[in-house]
């Protein structure tokens, strides 16, 4: 597989765009912000609003798919302004442009709606009125949503590699939102104790975020005169695991996932590692089973290990294109601690993905 990303967006708590994003994850910084709209115990008797990273003002008043929208659309009108992408009236382009649109996860206990009582919500609330809101002549039939939370980005990457070799398009669009700062997600997280507060500390902060991705062939991209500062190496994505699956398991399957993105034969992989890590136990136990299993294929002391939620929060299906985007961001600034940089992703239903980044052919537009 080769992709190369020529253009990037995003909307996250610490920017409304790709730079600002990126300087800020690489200088350290965040934004928390009290979330009135939830409460949660501190002293007894007491409640305090549960903290949060909103992309205020930005996303303020939206919620589930509304919220999406929103992300996704900003992310896309900062990649179209970062990408020097044609104008609306440039038809043949866009009828060449692919769209796969990325959600969370659809349980009904957060959403209050599943697919299998609403098949077509996706499409009806999500992938429509986003496609409406972008105004560019997408042909809807090259238009796709796909909800599988953190692993959408690995599932995307592999269906735009497929649309690419099938030559009906030349150029695949992703776009990923995700949000957890509304008070049904708050109050769901809270109630399976996923939820970091003063009186639980151990677990997750909750974000929001949404971002953009172009997808080409790198010789397409060099006809073009698009720079790419990264490009897609290989992709692994596992099915998810069996019911009542332990973590040792779950630490198993990401490890398989990460080796075989890995090239081989090699030495020990040293680079960047961002690893969708939120402060939830469960997570890092199975990254720590995966750890070992990966001994011979990580050289661990030599790697930079980044966790985008210590800045951004939980951004679930955003988090491995952000990270991507980061990534992306260190080979153009020349901070990428390697040659190749490794996604890895854990879904809330424990799907593992493993992503393996190279650096590109060009620069991005600063």
């Amino acid at each position: 597989m080769k992709l190369a990303v020529t253009g990037l967006g995003l909307v996250t708590s610490v920017g409304n765009g790709v730079v600002g994003t990126c300087t800020a994850l690489r200088a350290g910084l965040s934004q928390p912000r009290p979330l009135p709209a939830f409460t949660v115990e501190d002293e007894p008797g007491e409640a305090i609003p549960v903290t949060g990273f909103p992309a205020a003002p930005f996303a303020d008043g939206f919620f589930q798919t509304g919220a999406w929208v929103r992300l996704a659309s900003g992310a896309f009108d900062d990649l179209r302004d970062t990408a020097a992408m044609p104008p609306p009236t440039d038809t043949p382009f866009w009828h060449r442009t692919g769209l796969l649109v990325l959600a969370p996860l659809i349980d009904e206990a957060r959403f209050g709606w599943s697919l299998q009582t609403l098949p077509g919500a996706l499409e009806t609330f999500y992938l429509r009125p986003l496609v409406s809101l972008m105004d560019v002549p997408l042909r809807g039939e090259k238009t796709r949503a796909l909800a599988l939370g953190h692993c959408g980005l690995a599932a995307a990457l592999q269906q735009a590699d497929a649309m690419l070799t099938s030559r009906d398009v030349d150029r695949v669009l992703v776009l990923a939102a995700d949000s957890y700062v509304d008070p049904e997600s708050l109050a769901w997280l809270a109630y399976h104790r996923r939820l970091k507060s003063p009186r639980r500390q151990v677990g997750l902060m909750p974000g929001e975020a949404g971002a953009a991705i172009l997808l080409e062939r790198p010789v397409t991209a060099r006809a073009r005169g698009s720079a790419s500062a990264v490009q897609v190496e290989a992709v692994a994505l596992s099915g998810p695991p069996e019911a009542g699956a332990t973590l040792a398991q779950l630490g198993r399957a990401l490890a398989e996932s990460i080796q075989r993105v890995l090239p081989a034969p090699s030495p020990r992989f040293q680079g960047d590692l961002y690893l969708d890590l939120n402060g939830e136990a469960w997570r890092a136990q199975a990254w720590g089973h995966a750890q070992v299993l990966l001994a011979d294929a990580l050289d661990i002391p030599h790697c930079r290990v980044l966790h985008i939620a210590s800045s951004l929060g939980e951004t679930g299906t955003a988090s491995a294109p952000v990270s991507l985007a980061a990534a992306a961001w260190g080979f153009f600034r020349g901070h990428a601690t390697g040659a190749h940089t490794l996604l890895s992703s854990l879904s809330e239903a424990g799907q593992p993905a493993a992503v393996l980044l190279t650096r590109g052919e060009g620069e991005f537009t600063d």
